[in-house]
């Protein structure tokens, strides 16, 4: 099991050598915001991360209800990560926005299937993150990936500090593939981060 956070530029500048030293052994990154631009503290956060030996990856949440749009947001995040030789990198997507639950099963699992296309033809490797919420719904066909998948679910609404211990392996989410990763709580708290933070494992070696 690793431990670890993801974050955007809504926590501000990282001391990502005090997260380090806190013991976070990865993160996800935002890549690319609902406008189409860089979040403006991924290359601080990318830059902070490689220098501290923490790896990591980025997701991209999505809003696209267009093939037009998946393959537009999946070049976005290609574009970012390669106007600065990043080559090596999985790309989570995203997918829980209300905007996407009207569409359909078939629509909403076709336009991941644009994104993974785009992603994984351009070299980098591809993940789903969802809430347990979206999974249950059924809006989009889960089953039709073998990508791996990180999942939401808050099962506790206080706080949580780094070092100590998640909540129960009885609440972890429920899904009909193996687990990648659970993000636990968006009410984290770590050194090197003034605000709160979402905290993750990882059940396998991140990558």
């Amino acid at each position: 099991m690793y431990k670890g956070i993801d974050v955007s530029e809504r926590q501000g500048t990282i001391d990502w050598k005090k997260v380090k030293k806190a013991g976070c052994r990865f993160a996800v990154l935002r890549s690319i915001k609902w406008d189409g631009k860089p979040d403006s503290q991924f290359w601080a956060n990318a830059k902070g991360c490689y220098a501290n030996d923490i790896p990591y990856s980025v997701y991209r949440y999505t809003y696209a209800v267009l093939p037009t749009e998946a393959l537009e947001e999946a070049e976005q995040v290609i574009r970012l990560l390669r106007s600065r030789g990043k080559r090596s990198c999985r790309i989570w997507w995203d997918v829980e926005d209300k905007s996407l639950e009207p569409l359909g099963r078939d629509v909403l699992t076709g336009l991941i299937k644009t994104a993974e296309n785009t992603i994984t033809g351009a070299g980098y490797e591809f993940g789903i993150y969802t809430g347990q919420f979206f999974y249950d719904g059924g809006f989009f066909d889960a089953g039709a990936f073998d990508c791996p998948m990180w999942v939401a679910r808050y099962p506790v609404s206080r706080s949580f500090v780094f070092d100590e211990n998640p909540p129960s392996d009885k609440y972890r989410p429920e899904i009909k593939q193996p687990l990648f990763a659970w993000q636990y709580t968006s009410k984290g708290r770590i050194d090197g981060i003034d605000s709160l933070v979402d905290f993750d494992i990882c059940y396998l070696p991140f990558g």
